[in-house]
């Protein structure tokens, strides 16, 4: 459509040479658009990029109660880049943009409830999907990850717990972590959200767990995770602690933030969250072995 709207603009203003002229012309004006703020919109009107990234899509299909086209939108990101690529640049996103609406009034419940439900639905379907779906575009990118989907264990089985902070969307994103963990070969399980969160954790199950996760989405999960971390530290000072933070800021500038979180890992995404589940199991691991043969000397 922008190719013929441009052709007829440029034959009508400068005849047959126009039309010759019509198509590099069009060109130069979405490029002017794409380097120009103000002219931004050409850009948008005559190029062929979608109007909307990847995780407004998916929002705004939610949104519309479309949850195929939404989970359309997930599908092709997953025929391209990894499970946990599409958790942390498209569902994460996602979830903030839920849950900035919703603690600005934007939602109503009937709406909350379903973009919620319907999102946790997602997480937990392509959790199960993602080779194939990768395989079906002749991706590899998922082939290093176990092939087999893990059977989530019982809390008195986890070696990592992951705990929401907050609210729902934390313990969606908990889902992912868990989901990702279980993937890696990791025994792991996503608490439910409970009116007071971490009291799970004093059960017997949560008292063998080696590393706990307390899992925030933004804008408003920082304060209430800094809170349960400091609780849970106070409270099973054996447990490996990872706060995982998921925010656009670098996991040095979570550091700086004041007050800070009681614990020694922070992370602003799964990925870097996985990366310190991973440190924390290999520290418990050595210090497990030294106890051994300080036992056996």
């Amino acid at each position: 459509m922008a190719i013929l709207v441009a052709a007829v603009f440029w034959t009508w203003l400068w005849g047959p040479v126009g039309l010759l002229l019509a198509t590099p012309l069009t060109v130069c004006v979405v490029v002017i658009g794409r380097h120009v703020p103000s002219l931004e919109f050409l850009s948008v009107l005559l190029s062929d990029d979608p109007g909307l990234r990847p995780e407004t899509r998916l929002y705004q299909r939610l949104l519309a109660m479309d949850v195929d086209e939404a989970t359309e939108i997930a599908e092709e990101f997953l025929k391209r880049e990894s499970l946990a690529d599409f958790y942390d640049e498209i569902m994460i996103p996602a979830l903030a943009l839920a849950e900035e609406d919703r603690h600005q009034g934007k939602l109503d419940p009937a709406r909350q409830e379903f973009v919620f439900a319907n999102m946790r639905l997602l997480v937990e379907d392509l959790a199960e999907r993602a080779q194939s779906l990768a395989a079906q575009n002749h991706e590899s990118k998922a082939g290093n990850e176990n092939a087999a989907q893990q059977t989530a264990p019982t809390e008195s089985q986890a070696t990592v717990l992951c705990v929401p902070a907050r609210d729902e969307a934390d313990e969606i994103a908990a889902v992912m972590l868990a989901e990702l963990l279980l993937k890696e070969g990791v025994r792991a399980r996503a608490l439910p959200l409970t009116p007071a969160a971490g009291e799970s954790l004093g059960t017997p199950g949560g008292q063998n767990a080696s590393v706990a996760s307390v899992v925030a989405v933004p804008p408003y999960g920082y304060m209430q995770a800094r809170l349960l971390c400091r609780r849970l530290h106070e409270r099973f000072p054996h447990l490996k602690l990872v706060a995982s933070i998921l925010t656009e800021q670098d996991d040095e500038s979570l550091r700086q933030r004041r007050p800070e979180i009681p614990t020694a890992q922070v992370a602003s995404s799964l990925r870097q969250t996985l990366e310190g589940i991973r440190s924390s199991l290999a520290d418990k691991a050595d210090s497990s072995t030294e106890s051994l043969s300080r036992a056996a000397a």
